[in-house]
Order: structure tokens, then C-alpha cells, then sequence
């Protein structure tokens, strides 16, 4: 393993025959590049099969545990400071706009999953890259703004990949996509498993699957199916409240299990049983 520090940025070469690593930076983006091999990637309790010429992306103190007989790996570490240096020297507005989504790049499903690149065109030059950054670092060379250029293209050719691939939609119709759109959809269909579910959502407004739940949480704060249940059990409150339905029609019609399913989910977020509520609030 050979590693050189520049700047704060951290460039390493790391061969595997038979043994595990584990990344678990706390540098604003790290990147693992697989130049050759192939292995498994253990992370966030998922199992990921690699191959060569893959990208992967490593959020910040997240562990991801790449094992192998015989990969060979390219890890870059780019501190916050790095990536200020970038901003403030980029001469285009599309390039800092970029790179201040990089955050949120650092958590999408498919960068994680290693499948960033959707041009083939793009792919090869990111390796070209790559290649050349850890060329540079293993010679120690003096003239670090090649490095910093690489850095910064690469940068900009993994924003522009997945932001066109997971956002499309959103860049070319921002009012039809809003959080309020998709809350009234999900109160209109709480009565439909079916259309309450994420793919189907997803589907509706022409989005990712993968990009929707981090896309809601963002914006609401809470999980997606925090909220769905919430709103459920709102809805539960409410029957209990102004009717005398019996709870194993409330159960049915709103798609818990059954009846004591409900009463269960209903005691553990409200502290409370559905009778105790309902003769509370008669």
C-alpha cells in the first residue's frame, strides 16, 4: 500500500490477494476505484459483487469492506477544503453547481452501488484520469496542478452523470415535481397499498425509485415510511375519534395486517391502546 498526502488529499494504491479492507473516512468524498479485478463490497448490511472499472463512492464515516483474491484498488480522499479550492477557482457556474451537489452525491443509491457512470465515453475518461492522479502521486510530482485539475474534472464528470441520470425529471419540470404534489398523492391513495408503494410513486411522477426516499427525507425530514405510517395512524385517530367503526374495519380499510397489528403499531407510537384512546375522547 503506498500513499502520498498533498494538500489534504490522499491518494493510495492497494492490491488484495485474499485479504478485506475497510474504508471508513471522515474526508468530505472519497472515491475506491477498481482498476482491475473483482471481489465482493460488504456495506450497510449489502452485499455488492465488484468488477473492474468500477467507481464506488464512500460517504463520510460510513465502512465499506472490500474483499478479493486479486483486485487491485485506487482510493482518493478529498477534504472539505479541497473542494472550496475547486469552487472558488471553477470559471463556470455549471461546474460550481456541481460541486456543491457532490453532498448529496455522496449518498445516492447508485453511486454507492458503483454504477455512476451512464456514458461510456465518460467512464473511459474518468479511468484516463484516475490513472493519471496516481501516476502522479506514486512520482511524488511537483507540479500539483495536474492533480488538482484531474481531481476536478473527475469531479465534475461524476456530478454531471448521476444528476442527469437520477434528476432529469426534476431539472426539466421543477413545479410538477414538488414534496407537496407527492404528499397529496399519498393522502389521496393511503387507502391503496399498492399506489402507496415507493416504486409506484415513483413511477407516477417519473422519477427513480432509488432517488425518491432520499429525495423525501430531505425534504420532509423524516423517512418515507415514518411518514406513510404517521399519517396512517392519524387517520386511526380520527376514526376512533368521530366514529364507531370497530377497529378491525379501521385495520382493513387502512391496510394494516389486521386488528392487532394495529393495536400494537398504535400502542408502541402513542403510547396508548385504540380502546383507550377511543374512551378517552368520547
Amino acid at each position: 500500500m503506498k500513499g502520498l498526502h498533498l494538500e489534504g488529499i490522499k491518494v493510495k494504491e492497494i492490491e488484495l490477494a485474499g485479504e478485506k479492507i475497510i474504508f471508513n473516512t471522515k474526508s468530505f468524498l472519497s472515491f475506491v476505484y477498481i482498476v482491475k479485478g473483482k471481489g465482493e463490497l460488504l456495506y450497510d448490511e449489502r452485499n455488492i459483487e465488484f468488477t473492474e472499472r468500477k467507481l464506488f463512492i464512500i460517504p463520510q464515516q460510513q465502512s465499506y469492506c472490500f474483499e478479493s483474491e486479486d483486485a487491485v484498488l485506487i482510493s482518493i480522499e478529498c477534504p472539505i477544503e479541497f473542494i472550496d479550492k475547486i469552487r472558488l477557482e471553477a470559471d463556470r457556474i455549471e461546474s460550481c453547481e456541481n460541486l456543491y451537489k457532490l453532498q448529496y452525491i455522496s449518498n445516492n443509491y447508485h453511486a454507492r452501488a458503483g454504477c455512476i457512470f451512464r456514458n461510456k465515453n465518460d467512464e473511459a475518461f474518468a479511468e484516463t484520469l484516475i490513472l493519471q492522479i496516481a501516476r502522479e502521486f506514486k512520482n511524488r510530482a511537483e507540479d500539483y496542478l495536474i492533480i488538482r485539475n484531474c481531481i476536478s474534472i473527475l469531479l465534475n464528470l461524476i456530478a454531471r452523470n448521476i444528476i442527469q441520470s437520477e434528476t432529469s425529471d426534476l431539472q426539466e419540470n421543477r413545479k410538477a415535481f414538488s414534496i407537496m404534489k407527492i404528499i397529496t398523492y399519498i393522502q389521496q391513495n393511503i387507502k391503496d397499498r399498492e399506489k402507496t408503494g415507493i416504486q409506484s410513486i415513483a413511477d407516477h411522477f417519473g422519477i427513480s425509485g432509488n432517488y425518491f426516499g432520499e429525495y423525501f427525507k430531505q425534504q420532509t425530514g423524516v423517512s418515507y415510511q415514518d411518514y406513510l405510517l404517521d399519517y396512517r395512524l392519524k387517520l386511526v385517530e380520527t376514526y376512533l375519534k368521530y366514529s364507531s367503526i370497530r377497529l378491525s374495519e379501521i385495520a382493513y380499510e387502512l391496510q394494516f395486517s389486521d386488528e392487532s397489528h394495529l393495536s400494537k403499531l398504535f400502542k408502541k407510537y402513542r403510547g396508548i391502546t385504540p380502546g383507550e384512546f377511543r374512551k378517552r375522547n368520547k
